[in-house]
């Protein structure tokens, strides 16, 4: 394993460590009063964000025994923070193949909703997912790169929730970078249980160096909220079966909030 990808691997558990051991320590029941908003459906963002002290971490488990870390921060009220960093192979006898570095994130929110207009954040995102293929220097599903979200919150007889739309430019594979764009839904079930989907219309995939076919990526999901501090999720990722390479696969996600 290179050198570079060691401390990748040294600075994301770290990062954990700060985060979980607290977390799993704690009274699940003193979280505090601050409410926790959804920042991410399965792939695709919202323009929600987290408070000055909140930090979360979001652990992905998928095929070929693939990991992705991802450690968030509230920065303030309206900017959030993360790194992330992952690898395939982790378990068996093949070679573990790490992503390339860090993958960062980072999100501001414009406006915040009100009850004529939606929500509006905009952010930048350079870890995909998937295996990260060196030749064609891009993940099987695309970063977002840069992006806008708009996202608008409801309140039905079964719990909370949300439309999500946004627009977004990759940076990889600058062979087919168009812009391209996704929507979302979160639908919560008694504060306990959320179904989510999104689709990705990967304008940004589909020409002749490609992975995609160009019938975009749908992914659905169904979300247990155990406690305000823990998530548990399972997905169903590509259920159209675009990806050329890897047809529909299956993650489960585990999710921890401190703060």
């Amino acid at each position: 394993m290179r050198t570079d990808s060691k401390w990748c691997v040294r600075a994301c558990f770290r990062l954990m460590e700060v985060i979980l051991v607290p977390t799993l320590l704690a009274d699940s029941g003193n979280v505090g009063s601050a409410e926790i908003e959804p920042r991410w459906l399965i792939e695709a963002p919202t323009a929600g964000t987290m408070s000055l002290k909140q930090r979360a971490a979001d652990i992905r488990f998928s095929g070929g025994n693939s990991l992705l870390v991802e450690v968030e921060s509230g920065l303030w009220e309206r900017v959030l923070f993360s790194l992330s960093f992952g690898g395939q192979n982790l378990l068996g006898s093949q070679s573990t193949d790490w992503n390339p570095g860090l993958g960062v994130s980072g999100r501001v929110r414009i406006l915040s909703e009100t009850g004529t207009r939606p929500a509006l954040a905009v952010g930048f995102r350079s870890q995909g997912f998937g295996a990260y293929d060196d030749l064609l220097e891009r993940y099987e599903s695309k970063s977002l790169g840069l992006y806008a979200v708009f996202s608008r919150n409801y309140r039905n007889p079964t719990g909370q929730s949300g439309v999500h739309f946004g627009l977004n430019r990759s940076f990889e594979d600058d062979d087919d970078g168009s812009l391209t764009g996704f929507v979302g839904s979160d639908l919560e079930f008694g504060g306990k249980l959320a179904l989510l989907g999104e689709y990705h219309f990967a304008f940004n995939d589909d020409d002749g160096q490609a992975l995609g076919k160009g019938r975009g990526y749908l992914n659905v999901g169904i979300r247990w909220i155990v406690s305000n501090r823990l998530a548990i999720e399972f997905d169903l990722k590509d259920v159209l079966e675009n990806n050329a390479r890897v047809k529909r696969s299956r993650e489960v996600r585990v999710m921890f909030v401190r703060g």
